[in-house]
């Protein structure tokens, strides 16, 4: 008998004991939620890192969110405290931002005395590579954080802050696992950032229990904000300039 999951919409034969989809992990009986919509069925590894261990946790939730992410984040538990997916996301944040100043580093390091400037330009740029070093962990910490607070807003604006902040919030730090693409010298960025955009939009998604595309609105409304300004400014400037 063909049964409907209420959370992806896909159909599947009924089966099993807990009678789950194998699509999404939902349950059309209604057992996969409790009344407030949190799950109390599921754990994501990194949530059980202390039975697993840290780094079995740390690699199978990277796993799970990076390429099983309707079934993490559809089973993700919406609240829990914060200090978990801050680490997680603090983590993969720091490793993505170390290995972005490593490559940007190599370049700085190549012959510095090209010019008569090169050894000036090298002294400057290795001392803002150092300092970002050190700032790193403040950054990376801030940029979780800030990144939460505006897409939470932007949930908010487009109607679809179904959960609380902290839910945002944990949405961000687990797709902050897409900054370990920061290894990938060249076009790692570039595909982490892309990734990153799906993951947050899936996990929104997911977790809000709102549309695909309020979701997609939310998480890139920051950026149609700014193009939007940066538009508004040319065509302020444009006539001046002409003129």
């Amino acid at each position: 008998m063909e049964e409907q999951c209420p959370q992806c919409g896909r159909s599947f034969s009924e089966g099993g004991e807990d009678n789950t989809c194998p699509h999404c992990g939902g349950n059309p009986s209604g057992k996969r939620e409790s009344a407030s919509g949190q799950n109390k069925e599921y754990s994501s590894p990194w949530d059980d890192r202390e039975k697993q261990g840290f780094f079995n946790a740390l690699v199978e939730t990277w796993k799970q969110v990076m390429f099983r992410p309707v079934h993490f984040f559809s089973k993700m538990p919406r609240e829990g405290g914060l200090a978990g997916p801050l680490l997680y996301g603090f983590i993969l944040g720091e490793i993505g931002f170390l290995f972005s100043l490593m490559w940007e580093g190599m370049s700085v390091f190549v012959p510095p005395f090209v010019d008569q400037n090169g050894f000036g330009d090298f002294v400057g740029e290795a001392a803002g590579i150092t300092f970002f070093i050190f700032a790193s962990p403040a950054i990376v910490l801030a940029v979780l954080f800030i990144f939460s607070a505006i897409l939470h807003v932007c949930l908010f604006i487009v109607g679809g802050a179904q959960k609380s902040f902290e839910t945002t919030f944990r949405v961000v730090c687990y797709a902050s696992s897409t900054d370990l693409l920061e290894i990938i010298p060249c076009c790692g960025w570039c595909v982490g950032l892309i990734w990153n955009l799906v993951l947050t939009i899936i996990g929104i998604r997911e977790t809000h229990e709102i549309s695909t595309e309020r979701a997609a609105l939310a998480v890139l409304l920051p950026a149609i904000f700014c193009c939007g300004c940066i538009a508004l400014i040319l065509l302020i400037a444009l006539p001046h300039v002409i003129d």
